[in-house]
């Protein structure tokens, strides 16, 4: 998310920091793992510290395709800013234990150790670190991460790096219908419980402003009584599904007679579009991340939509009017459209291509030969001047039917 040198576009940068990137490549060429890596990450900062003994680290994916790195630790090294402090992270961990963990933070331009974990060894802890250290070592277990379990020991010198993956990251997951309706279930209740604040009244705005023929989103409770569970339910499953499903979001739409507006009409979310229910979803995620300053990162943002659509909530985040919290946005996509000097700079613009040995490589526009401020990126990916795009050995099959 660092800028270049590159010309163009200053509203898609803050300081030195892009406002979004994003991944091109064919599929299976490594954009969904790249995207994974980093929820994997912050999975485990968020979740580690609860891990019971003797349990595997779930999120182990080591490289299966080189005999040589089945078995090798899987490393993370990441950079990121939280509460105006830069920090720089590293972690190496097997399917059982951490056996590597690194956290500096730095003041000026010089980087400073918090402190330095190896396995089998006591951790080193800097000059900057405050806070409880041996109490803490004692209760570590060696499938947890230190950073993870010392903000859950309120270890102050640690709770903004800690809070950048607790507040800052959001990695949202593939955006099936099981995460949809999740998310959906989600913004019911905070279009609920703040009718008439700003999430609510910013909600609508994006929603109605896209052409989907939507006039207001609302929200009403629902209304149990009558309902029979089957007597062999408990009650406290009951409960459960009482409170999951309490709001429903309702939308109206205009309602006329032979022209002439007489009404509206309201719908249930589920007789509406397939690309309009999954808006319902992604602008509550986007609305969020632009009040909280948050780095959004997103598997398919085009999932279902209209490129217009897409180019309009891409440029969201590029308008300082609308993005004043300096929100990121990070995704994966095989929308070429989107692919222009009018949505990205050159510096903004990631391509996955898999080696001869199934390694994924990343590599960015503006470091590639040739490519001018004026270079035509849609065409010159099209045509594969850029790489990253399928190779189909369409006369395999066609021998291959041959044959038969």
């Amino acid at each position: 998310m660092r800028k270049t040198s590159a010309k163009g576009s200053p509203e898609n940068y803050h300081g030195d920091l892009l406002r979004s990137s994003v991944l091109f490549g064919a599929n299976a060429s490594g954009k969904s793992g790249f995207l994974r890596a980093i929820r994997a990450l912050d999975y485990l900062v968020n979740h580690s510290a609860n891990f019971k003994p003797n349990k595997d680290i779930l999120v182990y994916e080591p490289f299966m395709l080189d005999v040589g790195y089945q078995q090798r630790p899987v490393e993370f090294e990441v950079e990121f800013v939280s509460f105006e402090v830069k920090y720089l992270y590293k972690v190496k961990f097997t399917a059982t234990k951490i056996v590597y963990e690194e956290l500096f933070f730095y003041k000026g331009n010089s980087k400073a150790l918090l402190y330095l974990r190896e396995a089998d060894s006591d951790i080193k802890f800097g000059d900057y670190y405050k806070g409880a250290k041996k109490t803490i070592e004692k209760m570590l277990l060696p499938n947890q991460l230190f950073l993870s379990k010392a903000a859950l020991n309120n270890v102050d010198a640690l709770t903004g790096a800690y809070d950048f993956f607790d507040q800052i990251l959001r990695a949202v997951p593939f955006m099936d219908s099981d995460t949809e309706d999740d998310l959906k279930r989600f913004y019911a209740r905070r279009l609920a419980e703040d009718e008439e604040g700003t999430f609510t009244k910013r909600f609508n705005a994006l929603i109605c402003a896209l052409d989907t023929g939507i006039e207001k989103v609302s929200v009403e409770e629902m209304d149990w009584k009558g309902f029979d569970f089957p007597s062999a339910v408990p009650g406290e499953v009951r409960g459960r599904i009482q409170e999951k499903f309490r709001y429903d979001i309702k939308i109206s739409h205009g309602l006329f007679d032979s022209g002439r507006r007489v009404g509206s009409h309201t719908f249930e979310v589920k007789d509406e579009s397939t690309g309009t229910k999954n808006l319902f979803a992604l602008g509550g995620i986007i609305i969020e991340a632009l009040e909280d300053g948050s780095v959004l990162i997103i598997e398919e943002l085009e999932k279902n939509l209209h490129p217009m659509i897409t180019k309009f909530l891409i440029q969201i985040f590029h308008n300082p009017l609308l993005n004043k919290h300096n929100a990121q946005l990070i995704f994966a996509t095989h929308d070429v459209s989107q692919l222009s000097s009018e949505v990205f700079r050159r510096d903004q613009v990631w391509f996955t291509e898999k080696n001869e040995y199934g390694e994924s490589i990343l590599f960015r526009c503006s470091d590639m030969e040739g490519v001018r401020l004026n270079t035509p990126l849609d065409k010159w990916y099209i045509t594969g001047r850029f790489g990253a795009t399928p190779v189909i050995r369409d006369e395999v099959f066609l021998i291959e039917i041959q044959d038969e």
